[in-house]
């Protein structure tokens, strides 16, 4: 890849000042809360209970190298937007001085990795609200019915100019939610801990059920590490005014917080389905079966929990992706498009914006809501394993940005250890897409 774009724009001016105490860090945290959640998705619930079930603590390992490799990478894109040479707003804009069309490119195939992501965030959340309401609408319309409730709420929220506010509120309620139900299901299944431990060595166990080990090991990091969603978190610190490298320290404590918050609930998570499912000879075939795991691990209460948890874990998500993937989409839109950039100046200003983010990613996911839909359990899987086809692109170009003090301030260059994380990283990201891409092809031979 060559450069193709030489010029330099001027760093934007900082709208906010960067904190310099433990109060002030702790106040501003919420673009790292605001995308890990939405990383979390209902992806995670289902992937890490039916992982759990199939292969007790075997794929652990898949899993932690999923979050390690999300928060490096993420990490690296981010710096990119705060302490490049060149006045690049975003790494994706960034991607044009290697090669012109790439920003384009890497915007659209996200934003189509994001649609997909909403075609079963939406089911996600119709199914929770349906068992939470007590079934109420039926079984045959009942989850559409809620799901249009759903959308409904989620345009009007998106369409208001605060909409990014509205994404932190249900960011921290969500983490308050997930931290306290699924710790407490955890614990309550007294996890084997010598077990849970042997789990992270590097175990590759025999195909079980319908999915290849190695696209169930593709789905968790696709969930988890996935790295379209990565691009997200640049676009929310935006949000919030974060400019230049004042902002880096910040920056490295808000998506810290938001990682370990989905590293606890995804190993929580794990337990129960591992504790739970295996010993006692249960079967995930459905949604359905992952609320019958709960009712063995906790209780009556248990189902409840998992449906509240779900439907937290799911509406996080669902308006998170459809702004955060559009701005996605214009940052790289824009790119190519120099002159609407200069009239609109920003893309949420953009009247096409709210188009794309309501009317593609919000209202037409309602469709895989209609009765006789795919089973969420397929979408999530098939989805989250698709998402990871973009890795490889996406972290080749952002080693060579972040590496070169070309295009890097000199100081906030790569060193030589951080490349040697982010080549591992590829490495996972060329093995999930490797895995996303069988696991495909073996699906349709089916």
């Amino acid at each position: 890849m060559t450069s193709g774009r030489q010029e330099s724009r001027p760093l934007a001016t900082p709208a906010v000042t960067a904190p310099r105490t433990f109060g002030g860090y702790l106040r501003n945290i919420g673009p790292g809360l605001v995308v890990s959640m939405s990383w979390l998705g209902a992806g995670d619930l289902v992937s890490s209970s039916v992982s759990g079930a199939d292969y007790g603590y075997a794929l652990m390992w898949a899993l932690v190298l999923a979050l390690f490799s999300r928060l490096f990478f993420t990490l690296a894109i981010a710096r990119y937007g705060l302490c490049n040479a060149m006045g690049d707003e975003s790494i994706i804009s960034g991607f044009g001085r290697l090669w012109r069309h790439l920003p384009v490119l890497v915007a659209v195939l996200s934003f189509i990795a994001g649609f997909i992501l909403q075609t079963y965030m939406a089911v996600a959340v119709g199914t929770a609200l349906y068992h939470l309401s007590g079934r109420f609408g039926g079984q045959t319309w009942g989850v559409f019915a809620w799901t249009v409730v759903t959308v409904a709420v989620t345009g009007l929220m998106l369409w208001r100019n605060n909409r990014y506010t509205w994404l932190e509120i249900i960011a921290r309620t969500t983490v308050a939610v997930l931290v306290i139900t699924f710790i407490t299901a955890a614990v309550l299944t007294r996890p084997n801990l010598g077990s849970l431990a042997a789990g992270l060595a590097f175990q590759l166990p025999a195909d079980q059920g319908v999915f290849s080990t190695v696209l169930v090991a593709a789905a968790i990091i696709g969930a988890v590490g996935g790295s379209a969603g990565n691009l997200m978190y640049p676009e929310f610190t935006r949000e919030k005014g974060w400019h230049g490298p004042a902002f880096l320290p910040l920056q490295r404590v808000d998506l810290l917080a938001g990682v370990l918050a989905v590293i606890v609930v995804n190993l929580s998570v794990w337990v129960v389905g591992a504790e739970i499912v295996r010993p006692y000879g249960l079967e995930i075939n459905g949604i359905d079966d992952l609320a019958t795991m709960m009712r063995v691990a906790v209780g009556p209460a248990g189902p409840w929990i998992f449906w509240l948890g779900l439907f937290f874990v799911a509406f996080s998500s669902f308006p998170s992706y459809a702004t955060g993937y559009t701005k996605i989409l214009f940052t790289g839109l824009y790119e190519s498009l120099p002159r609407r950039r200069e009239r609109y100046r920003d893309g949420a200003r953009d009247p096409l914006f709210n188009v794309l983010q309501i009317g593609v990613m919000v209202v037409l996911p309602l469709a895989f809501a209609l009765p006789g839909r795919p089973d969420v359990l397929v979408l999530t899987i098939v989805g989250s394993s698709i998402t990871g086809v973009l890795a490889p692109i996406i972290l080749i170009g952002t080693i060579a940005l972040t590496a070169s003090k070309r295009f890097m301030i000199p100081a906030y260059a790569n060193r030589w250890w951080m490349n040697i994380i982010l080549c591992a990283v590829g490495a996972v990201g060329l093995w999930a897409a490797y895995g996303a891409i069988d696991g495909i092809i073996v699906l349709a031979r089916q």
